[in-house]
């Protein structure tokens, strides 16, 4: 089997899609017409989502001494915490991070942009890493990507 090619930085594919929303919003604006209320809650209520996920995510990684990077050598397969119910529960914070931008700045694009995310992180991340993970970990790595699903 050949060794997969080096993924992009999933923080910089968020990144791209943040300005690009950004730049279609300042170019042509399409609000969501929430209410700047409940814009705040429903935003404070996402941020609380990613910060409690994906920090929750990072701790485990630190706990059990392998690295979040994407193209980094796995020391440890992570199979509990927040990646008992997703296996990529990073990118997941990075997706709704994304829908809270969308929502704060009152920005359909942002929105509009987050499956975008999702799949450029789909095609461009994971399927690499799963590639990484399956031969590095086998058939461990195969029951728990049956018991667990890539997203949700």
């Amino acid at each position: 089997m050949s060794r997969p090619s080096k993924s992009p930085q999933p923080p910089l594919l968020f990144l791209g899609c943040l300005l690009v929303g950004w730049g279609l919003g300042f170019i042509h604006p399409l609000a969501l017409g929430l209410s700047p209320t409940t814009r705040l809650i429903l935003g404070a209520m996402l941020l609380l989502l990613v910060v409690i996920h994906g920090g929750w995510g990072l701790l485990n990684f630190k706990r059990m001494g392998t690295t979040p990077e994407p193209n980094g050598v796995a020391s440890a397969l992570l199979t509990s915490g927040p990646f008992r119910w997703t296996r990529n529960p990073l990118y997941l914070g990075l997706a709704i991070l994304l829908v809270w931008f969308g929502v704060l700045l009152d920005s359909s694009w942002m929105l509009g942009l987050t499956p975008v995310l999702v799949l450029l992180l789909d095609w461009l991340v994971i399927a690499r890493e799963e590639v990484r993970l399956r031969a590095q970990f086998g058939d461990e790595y195969l029951a728990y990507t049956r018991r667990v699903r890539r997203w949700l």
